[in-house]
């Protein structure tokens, strides 16, 4: 009949790539430049439902369509229309074997398509989604494809959505033809293999991601020097890691390549430019919290795994749900949704985790999934087009709720549409009174508007302002005794004179010291708040001797502590600019800086309020004294502890030596995290280096080359050097040892010349046995590393957290050598550093 309408529905699954598919070697067919391996989740947990249908009734000028969620979705697209010009030519050639069959081909589509999962936030919504629309329109042609064969098809809509044709483990081929007739999918194990897999799912961000999948790869194979390697040898060896690991059903292989190739697929978007980031703070508190769970239980229990998107999936096997899923229920607890009480209950925590790490996995963490591997499509007698050829919701859509939410997450309110015209349901969230008074002091969106340091910080700081206010009171009232108030022999004249005079110094100090040293605050911000304290505690100190002094010492007691003060004020201001650029993730600076003024205001009017009741209480000089002294100690304390908790990602010259050094010795690259445990807040800063023995240490500046090419001290022996990048010169003599660089024209960041002086430094125990020049100019010296390597190493770095973009090496204002003959940058080879002058270096 005409009006026929002919219907077929199925669910399609997710799949989560164990090693990971990334690049296109034919964007327009849809070929992979590496093969890839997943594991099917279950679709009770994770599914896609859609039904396909046609007729010809439905108008053939509206063409094909498809809704989905809901929502109409464009099909006009090159991939979409491929899979539809397939699925026809395979009906086609049916229809013309026998002409009995109704002619499907003809006639418009018509989709509809839900999710139970959200769409294009990292969770393989595409390939479910593009499985699903295959097999449903497969089913309604009735063609008697096999899935490897409909996989080529899927293949050309969404890379992945091959492998959702089937069930269990399954392998994506990449194949070496040129039309992709060999570049299928096939199932290595089925799920009742191994069926004790389980996953756990973290979702940190329901939102799409900001850079497409499609797109990011195309970015890649463009512009990432990792991505050669990865496609040549660590993907190949992986792949036949895995299905080995599979076939023996052996959890600590697997989970050990699960890993690595996330890593390696996490660094090579990071290292493609500009760099491409799909995981945030929280995924990668998700890799802490499974490593520190591997090590609690003395085995591999848990491997995390990252697709495009920030969204963890943590693999595990169904004997150990109490030690990986007791662990992180314990942590999030029930105010994060989709724990199933089977699962859950009665499980016992048996692993503390890292409280940092907790911290930031419950403020970021929505909701989790808990499900494990499964089977392939299932055929569905569940329709999303009812039979005239409308779009009939099914029963989880007839009543949909929908949330107004803030920044945070936090549901302001929810609203239930059964469906039906004007039975919308309103109800707002109700906010206890000190949580509302709490917001008015936090930015808008906390905790996911600011770093996870942020909270300590700011608890410290307010303590330390609170110290401070009441010392100020004190170190005020000396003043003003100082200055005569009270006293009727006292001239208002003088006094004047002293204010002035004390002001006018302080002012002049607030240029020199802002000219002088406001380059070197924001690399070193947290050394600058700290001495900003330690400047106005000097100050108030020299304020409390003021009252016993004559005329003219006490004005230099005024005029020093009135410089201080204006040190303090200069260092205090740009550093705090700068950790709250450090704290502000979302563009909220100027809220950031308000709230924290609000902040600053309440702590201030209590230690106002204290330091009244002190001040009227305590008058014997003595005891103002010892008061000061304990009040000034909880404040320096407290401004510690304050600029302790930061983590900045910035590299500064302290803490790209830390990560450097512990590569070289280790191999491994630290976090801002654990940099953050380890560096000097006073102390050994700003360019110290130091041999792999110790036994000899040094200095490395940035100058100019007039700076590096004419110093020449008495006594030193000396090597100079140059690469495409920059000029270096060593001075030697006895234990110490003395580095400056001079960077080119065009040279962006200095990162890679730091690199290079620490490893100098690092192996110049063999460069004075050889002696420095002939060290240098072997073919390959000791401790050599390649440009490649070390493309890998910051690659790895930005992967760990780090920001490589923003220059903190340089101190003063950068300057950059122009060669003499006009060209901007000499492109020598960096292989092998040419000397430009200086004798061999011997050991002293």
């Amino acid at each position: 009949m005409a009006d026929t309408v002919y219907r077929a529905s199925t669910t399609a699954p997710v799949n989560i790539a164990v090693v990971k598919y990334w690049g296109k070697r034919d964007a327009k067919l849809n070929l992979p430049t590496n093969s890839s391996l997943s594991v099917t989740l279950s679709q009770a947990d994770l599914r896609t439902l859609t039904t396909a249908s046609c007729s010809a009734a439905y108008p053939a000028a509206a063409g094909d369509s498809l809704l989905l969620n809901g929502e109409p979705s464009d099909v006009a697209g090159a991939r979409t229309q491929a899979c539809f010009r397939e699925l026809r030519a395979r009906r086609a050639a049916l229809e013309a074997a026998d002409p009995a069959l109704p002619k499907l081909s003809t006639m418009p589509l018509r989709l509809v398509s839900e999710n139970n999962f959200p769409t294009a936030a990292g969770l393989a919504s595409s390939a479910a989604g593009f499985a699903a629309l295959v097999r449903a329109i497969a089913n309604l042609y009735e063609l008697p494809a096999s899935p490897s064969e409909l996989s080529k098809i899927a293949r050309q809509g969404s890379g992945s959505a091959c492998r959702s044709l089937f069930g269990g483990y399954v392998a994506w081929r990449m194949g070496d033809a040129a039309d992709g007739s060999d570049s299928m999918a096939d199932q290595v194990a089925e799920a009742a293999h191994w069926p004790e897999m389980r996953a756990l799912v973290l979702v940190v961000s329901a939102a799409k991601k900001g850079v497409s999948s499609t797109s990011g790869m195309q970015q890649t194979v463009a512009t990432s020097g990792l991505f050669q390697e990865r496609i040549a040898r660590v993907v190949p060896q992986n792949m036949a890691a895995m299905e080995e690991a599979i076939a023996e059903r052996n959890f600590a292989s697997f989970a050990e390549v699960t890993m690595r190739d996330s890593n390696s697929f996490h660094a090579t978007c990071a290292d493609t430019y500009p760099p491409i980031f799909y995981m945030n703070d929280v995924s990668r508190a998700a890799i802490r919290a499974v490593e520190q769970i591997n090590a609690a239980a003395g085995r591999t229990v848990a491997a995390y795994t990252f697709d495009a998107g920030p969204n963890a999936v943590i693999y595990y096997l169904e004997k150990d749900t109490e030690a990986v899923v007791g662990t992180l229920y314990h942590v999030l607890g029930g105010e994060v949704g989709g724990w199933k009480d089977a699962v859950v209950k009665g499980l016992k925590p048996s692993i503390s985790l890292d409280e940092g790490i907790a911290g930031i996995l419950k403020g970021g963490v929505s909701r989790v999934i808990l499900t494990g591997v499964g089977e392939g499509p299932i055929k569905s007698e569940e329709y999303l087009v009812a039979e005239d050829g409308s779009p009939h919701a099914t029963s989880a859509a007839m009543s949909r709720s929908f949330y107004d939410i803030d920044p945070a997450g936090e549901v302001l309110c929810t609203y239930t549409d059964s469906g039906e015209t004007a039975k919308l349901k309103a109800e707002k969230t109700e906010v206890p009174v000190a949580k509302a008074v709490l917001y008015a002091f936090l930015p808008a969106g906390y905790p996911h508007t600011v770093t996870d340091d942020y909270l300590a910080y700011q608890t410290f700081d307010s303590l330390q302002a609170f110290a401070s206010s009441i010392t100020s009171l004190l170190a005020n009232r000396a003043v003003l005794e100082g200055l005569g108030v009270g006293d009727s022999s006292s001239s208002p004249t003088g006094a004047l004179i002293l204010k002035i005079t004390g002001d006018t110094i302080s002012r002049i100090a607030t240029i020199l010291f802002a000219h002088r040293m406001g380059q070197a605050i924001e690399p070193e911000c947290k050394f600058y708040r700290f001495l900003a304290d330690i400047f106005n505690d000097s100050a108030q100190f020299l304020d409390l001797l003021t009252p016993a002094l004559p005329y003219f010492p006490k004005l230099g007691i005024i005029v020093s502590a009135g410089v201080l003060r204006s040190l303090c004020g200069v260092a205090a201001n740009a550093s705090k600019a700068s950790l709250s650029a450090h704290f502000a993730l979302t563009g909220n600076l100027a809220e950031l800086n308000a709230k924290e003024a609000s902040q600053e205001t309440v702590v201030s009017l209590l230690g106002m309020l204290v330091g009244s009741l002190v001040v009227r209480m305590v008058e014997d000089k003595q005891v103002v004294w010892m008061l000061m002294v304990v009040l000034a100690g909880v404040h320096l304390a407290m401004n510690y502890h304050a600029v302790r908790a930061v983590k900045m990602r910035s590299l500064n010259r302290q803490r790209a030596t830390l990560v450097f050094r512990e590569w070289l010795d280790h191999g491994t690259v630290l976090t801002p995290e654990q940099v953050a445990q380890r560096e000097s807040i006073l102390r050994n800063g700003r360019g110290n280096l130091t041999s792999k023995s110790g036994d000899y240490t040094g200095f490395c500046d940035f100058g100019t080359y007039g700076q590096l090419m004419g110093w020449n001290p008495r006594g030193y022996h000396r090597y100079d050097f140059e690469t495409g990048t920059y000029f270096m010169g060593i001075w030697h003599r006895g234990g110490y040892f003395y580095m400056r660089i001079a960077l080119k024209e065009g040279t962006r960041t200095p990162l890679a010349a730091w690199f290079d002086a620490v490893n100098h430094a690092y192996h110049f125990d063999s460069a004075l046995k050889d002696g420095l020049q002939s060290h240098y100019e072997n073919e390959m010296p000791l401790g050599y590393v390649s440009e490649e390597q070390k493309e890998t190493i910051f690659a790895a770095m930005a992967a760990a957290g780090w920001d490589l973009e923003v220059n903190a090496l340089e101190t003063r204002l950068p300057v950059r050598v122009r060669v003499g003959d006009g060209r901007k940058g000499l492109h020598l080879s960096e292989k092998d550093p040419t000397r430009l002058n200086g004798p061999e270096a011997k050991h002293d």
